[in-house]
Parts: C-alpha cells; sequence; structure tokens
C-alpha cells in the first residue's frame, strides 16, 4: 500500500495545494489502519488506502470488527489493479496451466502449493483455481512470499500464485516458469503468458486491487473533488507509468463503480473463505 499511496499523494498534494501524508498504521491485516480511518472526522483530511484483503477478504476472517468495510466508508476511486502470476520450478514438467492441472489430477495431494500465508489473495486465488480447475493440492503458507518463493525455486514446492515483481528476477534466470496469470487480459510485461481465463477455467478472474476512501460522511463535494483529482493524476503519463514499474496496473474506476466492486469482491471472496474452511491459525 505505501508503494501505491506515496506517489499519488505526492500528486495529489501538487494539484490541490494541500499537503498529503501517508501514515502507516500496520497490523492485524489492515485492521488497525481502517479502525483509525473510520473514527476520523468525516471531513476530508484523513483516507484510507485500502486493498482487496482489508476491504473484501478480512471480514470474511476476523470477527467482531470495529467497522464495516461497506458502510464505514466511502469510496472515492480504484487507483490499481493487481493480476497473479501463476509460477512452477523450471525443472516441473510443465508448460502450461493445462498440464499443470492434467499433472495434479495424476498426483491427488501430493503437489504443494506455497504462499505467503494464510487469507491472503494469493492464498485465495488457488482456493479458487483448486476448485474450479478440479484438483487436490496442498497449500502450504510460510511467513511472507520471499521464503516461499525459494523453496519453490529448490522444487520443494511446486506451485506459487503471487505478484510477478516478486517472480521476475527467478524468472527472468530461468530457475521459475511462469505458466498464467489470473487476470481477465494478459499482462503487458508477459503478453505470451494466457489467462486462467484464457487456457483453463473461462470466467475466472482474481486480482489484487488498491484504492482510496474516506470516513463515511464525507461531504460529497469534497469527494467528488478528491475523485476528479485521482482520476486527473491516473491520466498523467508519470504516475501510470511509476505504477507499471510496480507490477502494478494503473486502473481508475469512479466512485460508484468502486463500491460495486467492493462489494462483488467482498461476497466472492467470502464464498472462498467459506467453502475452503480459511481460517488465520
Amino acid at each position: 500500500m505505501d508503494l501505491t499511496a506515496r506517489p499519488l499523494a505526492q500528486r495529489l498534494s501538487e494539484a490541490l495545494g494541500q499537503q498529503f501524508l501517508v501514515e502507516n498504521r500496520g497490523g492485524a491485516g489492515g485492521n488497525i489502519a481502517m479502525d483509525l480511518a473510520a473514527k476520523s472526522p468525516a471531513d476530508g483530511y484523513t483516507l484510507l488506502a485500502g486493498n482487496v484483503g482489508m476491504l473484501a477478504i478480512n471480514p470474511a476472517l476476523y470477527r467482531d470488527l470495529s467497522f464495516d468495510t461497506i458502510t464505514s466508508f466511502a469510496p472515492i476511486a480504484q487507483i490499481v489493479a493487481v493480476p497473479l502470476a501463476i509460477a512452477v520450478p523450471a525443472e516441473l514438467p510443465v508448460r502450461s496451466l493445462a498440464e499443470f492441472v492434467a499433472y495434479a489430477k495424476a498426483r491427488p495431494g501430493q503437489l504443494n502449493m506455497g504462499s505467503g500465508g494464510n487469507g491472503g489473495i494469493p492464498h485465495l486465488a488457488f482456493e479458487l483455481l483448486k476448485r474450479r480447475a478440479g484438483i487436490d493440492v496442498v497449500h502450504v503458507p510460510y511467513r511472507g512470499s520471499a521464503p516461499a518463493l525459494q523453496d519453490l525455486i529448490g522444487g520443494r514446492v511446486q506451485l506459487m500464485i503471487d505478484g510477478y515483481n516478486l517472480m521476475r528476477g527467478a524468472a527472468e534466470a530461468g530457475r521459475v516458469r511462469v505458466i498464467a496469470t489470473t487476470g481477465r487480459e494478459r499482462l503487458p510485461a508477459l503478453p505470451d503468458v494466457p489467462t486462467v481465463h484464457e487456457g483453463v477455467v473461462p470466467g475466472f478472474e482474481a486480482v489484487g486491487w488498491q484504492g482510496i476512501l474516506a470516513p463515511a460522511g464525507t461531504p460529497e463535494p469534497i469527494l467528488g473533488r478528491l475523485e476528479a483529482a485521482i482520476g486527473a493524476a491516473l491520466r498523467d503519463g508519470d504516475l501510470p507509468r511509476t505504477y507499471l514499474g510496480q507490477g502494478q496496473l494503473p486502473t481508475f474506476l469512479p466512485r460508484a463503480a468502486f463500491a460495486d466492486l467492493i462489494r462483488r469482491e467482498r461476497e466472492q471472496w467470502t464464498r472462498v473463505v467459506r467453502e475452503a474452511g480459511v481460517t488465520l491459525d
């Protein structure tokens, strides 16, 4: 979130003549930051930079939240989308997702998928793929994505789903093979790699995203001015280039469309969490 919020804050400061400061409040999967934002005055001076995990997945994973991710906030705009990459060790004898599915079906319960931890978008994207593709692969959560990637390189896990930027170095060095991506459109950085939607599961989509929100009750004129300023910043070539360099796709959705995205994604990931029995234990 910090890498996304800071360059945007700089553009908004320049456009609106008001200093925007980014304050990181880590902990509880973003719930501490959301609690602070939800309780802040609805005057436009406190905003929340939130992502799919915070806004659409946490309500299914955490009990007794002090806020509701739909009613406690006023969505302003989505700013980026982050399709994930699906990779296997270079030594694994598969070169496409279809081949991996066939390989896994011939070895039920024998293959492992590593992730940076329970309940994140990579884990839930895997659970969704597992059910849609009809494969039996074991999830192995790590304390962070970096050690999971090391075990993918070493062949101790046979699959990983995460942001391409994390895997880029290993993929370019030929140590892992990216076999699919999880958005509806191909990643600009991987034009020859098909999506899951193209190759194996029509309609499949599991994308990370980030956006800006305000406390519920923030006046409409303030929300409208911020929405317009964010839209203008995302049309400027400099900010989109920054995001593309970070493996993110600049994606502007205005208030109503962003609110609808949050609702739809919350419904989808709540269903996946319940069907897969995902917990944070």
